[in-house]
């Protein structure tokens, strides 16, 4: 047999085998793509926000003082238990007290002084200018003297609260600074009444609308990790703290109050704290995946959408929805009850187009039981 009869052949050969490849794939059916896919079905929601801060005493003063002096006496150490009124600390004040022996020397003189012009006054010895300027001089004195008896009394500084004494600042000897518009001056001391504690965090911009006061929460502490605190959203910052994101560029924060429900003796103010605050708690609600929502177009303008299988294809439906967890999102409009939701893969939902053939996989999760918990 020639070549060229033999290459005739195996063309023809060849063409005869690809006609009957296409025949039979043109006569299988066709299944569709193979997606993951779950049925929709009741559950519930949990909403929280999480935040970040340190503990604090309900009622935490910081102890300054209002004159300047050094430190003469000092009665009390951290950890002590105090009742209000009791000596914190004491200034030197002898030069106080030197000011104060003036003041009321000048405040007696002052008083007789004007006794005496008062007399005359009223025989009309003296003139109603020279009764007048003995009257503010009396006042002037007056004035002084009480002004030099508080400095005196603030020498001495007394617990304004009952509670424990969290931290000392200072020791005897040293000099107590008052303070200015560039300096805060010094905290002695930080009183503490230990029978509140509370969790000051700092919640995101974009959480805070969502969160009220009166809101549970859980609160960990970095100390007892192990232990769950209780507790209620008790006051949410008006005004934004800045911060550092993680990224180094600065964010805002809201600083939000969590007091306690319950005493710990091992809790301590400064403690690192982490809460978990409950913005919503939904039961037999209508609950889908977050995977398998998406923001597409629909009739000109973007819809948060989902796409369900209707008779072997994929069709795109446009949803309302309402509160989510970290996995499921509430359902208000669109979606009934026992509709078949695409899911997945992540790369196939995302090119999916409407209309396309499409097939559950095997072995799917169908099961709805644990949705939104």
């Amino acid at each position: 047999m020639k070549r060229s009869t033999r290459t005739i052949l195996i063309v023809i050969g060849a063409a005869v085998v690809l006609a009957v490849l296409v025949i039979a794939n043109l006569r299988r059916p066709d299944t569709g793509t193979a997606v993951q896919v779950a049925v929709t079905g009741p559950g519930s929601i949990r909403s929280v926000v999480s935040a970040t801060g340190e503990l604090r005493a309900l009622n935490q003063v910081n102890i300054q003082a209002q004159v300047m002096g050094v430190i003469e006496r000092l009665p009390v150490a951290e950890g002590d238990l105090v009742r209000r009124g009791d000596l914190l600390l004491r200034l030197d004040r002898s030069q106080y007290e030197a000011g104060l022996v003036q003041a009321r020397a000048r405040f007696t003189q002052a008083r007789l002084s004007h006794t005496r012009v008062e007399s005359l006054y009223a025989r009309n010895l003296v003139s109603g200018e020279q009764h007048e300027a003995s009257l503010a001089a009396l006042e002037m004195a007056e004035a002084q003297f009480r002004q030099a008896e508080d400095q005196y009394d603030k020498t001495s500084i007394r617990a304004p609260i009952a509670g424990t004494v969290a931290r000392v600042n200072v020791r005897e000897g040293e000099t107590v600074m008052l303070g200015t518009m560039n300096n805060p001056g010094t905290v002695v001391m930080v009183l503490a009444d230990m029978s509140r504690m509370q969790a000051l965090v700092n919640a995101d911009e974009t959480d805070i609308v969502s969160l009220q006061v009166g809101q549970a929460a859980e609160v960990e502490v970095d100390a007892l990790p192990d232990t769950t605190f209780r507790g209620r959203v008790t006051r949410i910052g008006y005004m934004p703290a800045a911060s550092l994101s993680l990224a180094g560029t600065e964010g805002t924060d809201f600083e939000v109050e969590i007091t306690l429900d319950t005493l710990i003796p091992a809790l301590r103010p400064g403690m690192s704290a982490a809460a978990e605050i409950v913005t919503a708690e939904l039961e037999d609600v209508l609950v889908v995946p977050i995977q398998a929502l998406g923001r597409r177009e629909v009739e000109g303008r973007e819809r948060e959408t989902v796409f369900v299988i209707a008779e072997g294809r994929a069709e795109l439906r446009p949803v309302r929805t309402g509160r989510s967890s970290d996995t499921h999102i509430q359902v208000t409009e669109g979606l009934a009850q026992g509709d078949t939701l695409i899911t997945g893969p992540y790369k196939l939902l995302s090119r999916l187009r409407p209309g396309r053939r499409v097939r559950p996989q095997q072995n799917a999760d169908r099961d709805h039981d644990a949705a939104g918990k």
